[in-house]
């Protein structure tokens, strides 16, 4: 018909005009002066977003998510508000990717994507193709920062009826004897808000970072994050998660636990109300001798919130005298709460020292919330300091100071108005 699009030509143009698309990406690295090397990335990634399916609840780490509905190029990038304050000691580094590519370009170089492949799925590529929000912490040999490194990003503020996105990216170098703690307070407002984060962090030999994830969202941001961790000889690294706002948090938190002697740790806790929607996925694979792992999530779920723990700890034959423990543990709170829990040990040798692996669904001790009331407390004071103190253990091994008490505050302001039939 005359003055009209062919159907086959008309949707190869939408699908070419989306935000991650390859002439897209081109155009925003080229616009923000990306090296050429940047931008081929850019393009790897949205070359695999083009050639990438969603996940479906078909594949195990997705039975519980089901993402089928969400179309992330209805999302467009957004520049956040991106802010870090440091206290760094010479010859270290903590800002922004864009900022570090003219004195560390060939750090960013050699480790941005040696974790995290953009062919990973839907999510990554996408981040890939169009971060908007990198950052990179650097730690020459032998640096050790005292005081946390602090990154403060927040969700951008856009339209009514507008889909917009946040694409973070985490960079983490820590070269041999290096030590850091880095915090990532993540906010964002009521517009909806998707969020496809990945963060690598490369852990040189008897290196030490710790890394907290605080999410602070708002009730109608989806989060996505892929998180990948490689442990070189002797290396340490904890990475502690606290999911309290959102209406989907899925993160995917793995180390490769290669160096002989190198240990990981993976804390979390989530406290959910209304319908809100967690999901953690959880790797340790032991590639090297005498390895050691801890994971330990937690959560406490009010109104209709749901949360999913899948854990995998994997023993490979190379890791003779490994030790790991996994723990899933879930408080309903209410009797629309649900959580389901599978942590999985896969053990390729008979030289461990010890893995074990225990998971709990149940409701709020009787006896104890009896016993709090009977001094004198209402049933939701009562249950507010049961919750802290569920978490508690949690947050006091997390390395930051006033975390704890910031954390019981919260879950203390949040079970005032939770949903607890």
């Amino acid at each position: 018909m005359a003055g009209r699009e062919a159907p086959e030509a008309s949707s190869a143009a939408a699908v070419a005009a989306h935000p991650y698309g390859e002439r897209q990406a081109v155009d925003a690295a080229r616009g923000d002066a990306e090296p050429g090397w940047l931008v081929d990335r850019r393009v790897e990634g949205a070359r695999a977003f083009a050639a990438t399916a969603m996940p479906t609840p078909a594949l195990r780490p997705w039975r519980y998510t089901d993402v089928s509905s969400l179309a992330i190029e209805d999302h467009v990038p957004h520049p956040p508000a991106l802010t870090v304050r440091a206290e760094l000691p010479e010859g270290a580094y903590a800002g922004t990717i864009a900022d570090a590519l003219a004195s560390r370009g060939e750090v960013v170089r050699s480790h941005l994507g040696s974790l995290v492949a953009s062919t990973e799925g839907r999510f990554v590529a996408a981040n890939a193709a169009r971060w908007n929000a990198g950052v990179l912490v650097h730690l020459p040999r032998g640096s050790a920062v005292e005081r946390p490194i602090v990154v403060e990003l927040s969700g951008p503020e856009v339209a009514e009826g507008a889909s917009a996105a946040l694409l973070p990216r985490i960079l983490v170098v820590a070269e041999e004897r290096s030590e850091a703690t880095v915090v990532l307070r993540l906010r964002s407002g009521d517009a909806p808000l998707l969020v496809p984060s990945v963060a690598e962090v490369v852990c040189g030999d008897h290196a030490v970072v710790r890394l907290l994830l605080d999410g602070g969202w708002g009730a109608r941001t989806r989060e996505f994050t892929t998180l990948r961790a490689r442990l070189a000889r002797g290396a340490t690294v904890d990475v502690a998660t606290v999911a309290i706002g959102g209406r989907i948090v899925k993160q995917t938190l793995e180390s490769l636990i290669e160096g002989e002697g190198a240990h990981s740790d993976f804390r979390g806790v989530a406290l959910g109300d209304h319908d809100q929607h967690f999901d953690f996925v959880t790797l340790q694979d032991h590639l090297g001798p005498r390895t050691t792992s801890n994971v330990e999530i937690k959560a406490a779920l009010a109104g209709a919130s749901r949360s999913i723990y899948y854990g995998v700890t994997r023993v490979e034959e190379t890791a003779a005298g490994a030790a790991a423990e996994q723990e899933n543990r879930n408080l309903l709170l209410s009797r629309r709460a649900k959580a389901d829990s599978d942590p999985v040990l896969e053990i390729l040798t008979s030289e461990v020292i010890r893995c074990g692996h225990g998971a709990a669904v149940g409701p709020v001790d009787r006896d104890a919330l009896f016993y709090l009331q009977s001094r004198g407390l209402d049933e939701r004071t009562a249950l507010k300091l049961l919750v802290a103190g569920f978490f508690e253990p949690v947050a006091r091994r997390i390395p930051l100071e006033g975390l704890p008490e910031e954390l019981a505050a919260t879950v203390h302001a949040k079970l005032e108005a939770a949903d607890l039939s």
